[in-house]
């Protein structure tokens, strides 16, 4: 092979590798991330990682079964192969019930079976192909009347620990509406209009609710609230910075109740 040849293949390689496929989904949705081995090469070992999470998988299947061992607890019982049998290759990544904490660039590696020639040497990871996955939560739409005390719903996936909750007003600066840490409410950088209005619906945040309260609203409330929180983090994972997850978006609508309408019936009589 000429030098240029392999230049072309490098650089025909490293775009490959650079460019990240984006797959959008809505929670809740089950989605599947295809991958496939070239040339129906044998495979002894696939792994799905996610870039963010280390070096726990997301899965790892090996000697026909997947490793849970090795798994990142938020993927337990919701990964699986499409094919465990890899019939022509096909090793894509069965994703179910996603949520908006399942974002991220994932990457699939393969093992292929060595050949006599080449098993003195250590076992390589093949990278074939990588991911971008975005979930979104749908718009919910929530109407009121002014004076009325409402429940903007929210909940953490998994049950998984959360140290901070924050609801922000998108139309507003300072967007904050409530900001929820160390068991308490934040007052700092929060809107005006909301102080003494909101708090946690339950601020033990069982089963992962972290629905916000809204007191006595008014016209000016209406606008698009935003719930997100930060996950307590691993060991592992302690180096890095504390990852916000937005979970949902809610759109207000407050209104006045309808004025009377009266109807006057005209009667004319002709002679």
């Amino acid at each position: 092979m000429s030098a240029l040849s392999v230049f072309l293949l490098v650089v025909s390689l490293l775009m490959v590798v650079s460019a990240d496929e984006i797959i959008s989904a809505e929670t809740g949705q089950n989605i599947t991330l295809p991958c496939r081995a070239p040339n129906k090469k044998p495979v002894v070992v696939v792994e799905w990682d996610r870039t963010d999470l280390g070096s726990d998988h997301v899965l790892k299947f090996r000697d026909d079964d997947i490793y849970p061992d090795v798994q990142h607890p938020s993927f337990k019982n919701r990964v699986d192969l499409q094919d465990r049998q890899m019939k022509d290759g096909d090793v894509s990544l069965v994703l179910k019930n996603v949520t908006t904490t399942d974002n991220g660039t994932y990457v699939c590696r393969l093992v292929y079976s060595q050949t006599k020639r080449s098993r003195r040497n250590h076992q390589e990871h093949d990278y074939i192909t990588k991911y971008y996955l975005q979930v979104v939560t749908p718009d919910h739409n929530i109407t009121a009347e002014p004076g009325d005390t409402i429940t903007l719903s929210c909940r953490a996936p998994d049950s998984r620990p959360v140290v901070v909750v924050q609801w922000d007003r998108t139309d507003l600066e300072p967007q904050n509406v409530l900001l929820f840490r160390d068991d308490q409410i934040n007052p700092d950088g929060q809107h005006p209009s909301f102080k003494n209005r909101t708090d946690l619906q339950d601020r033990e945040m069982k089963d992962g609710d972290v629905s916000l309260v809204l007191r006595k609203v008014t016209t000016a409330d209406s606008g698009t609230y935003v719930c997100g929180v930060t996950f307590s983090q691993t060991k592992r994972r302690k180096r890095s910075v504390p990852k916000y997850d937005p979970l949902s978006t809610i759109h207000l609508q407050v209104s006045p109740p309808g004025e009377l309408c009266v109807c006057v019936c005209v009667c004319v009589c002709v002679c």
